[in-house]
């Protein structure tokens, strides 16, 4: 497969799963469609990473159940510290509760396990490549 992804800087993805696996199969593919990729194993480890300003991903991709702190409430508070940032919460399963109120920066959601055709058109379609 051939990456859409044209420019001459690759765009930051950010991937968030505490599923060490998923986080380097998903990633693994990425890079391979041209993306730079960083990872965090949770909330709190990713917004300690993007409190580096140098740190600019072009969207953030986290699961939605992970202990500790939920893709949801990831995204609300991302969206509070640096609310230009889109969010993609990926899910194998959540209840609607879970799912209502999403804070503005939440732009899709996905379902777990990746289908990585659909959900590299759907990175190229929020990043607008």
């Amino acid at each position: 497969m051939e990456s859409q992804n044209n420019s001459t800087e690759k765009s930051l993805l950010m991937v968030i799963d505490d599923e060490s696996l998923m986080t380097e199969l998903f990633s693994k593919f990425m890079i391979r469609l041209g993306f730079e990729v960083i990872t965090a194993d949770s909330g709190k480890s990713a917004l300690s990473q993007l409190g580096d300003p140098a740190v600019q991903p072009k969207l953030i991709i986290t699961d939605m159940s992970m202990p500790e702190m939920n893709g949801v409430e990831f995204a609300r508070i991302l969206a509070q510290r640096r609310p230009s940032i889109p969010v993609l919460i990926a899910t194998g399963f959540a209840a609607s509760e879970d799912l209502a109120d999403l804070p503005d920066n939440v732009v899709a959601i996905v379902q777990k396990p990746y289908q990585y055709l659909k959900i590299s058109e759907k990175i190229n379609e929020i990043l607008d490549l």
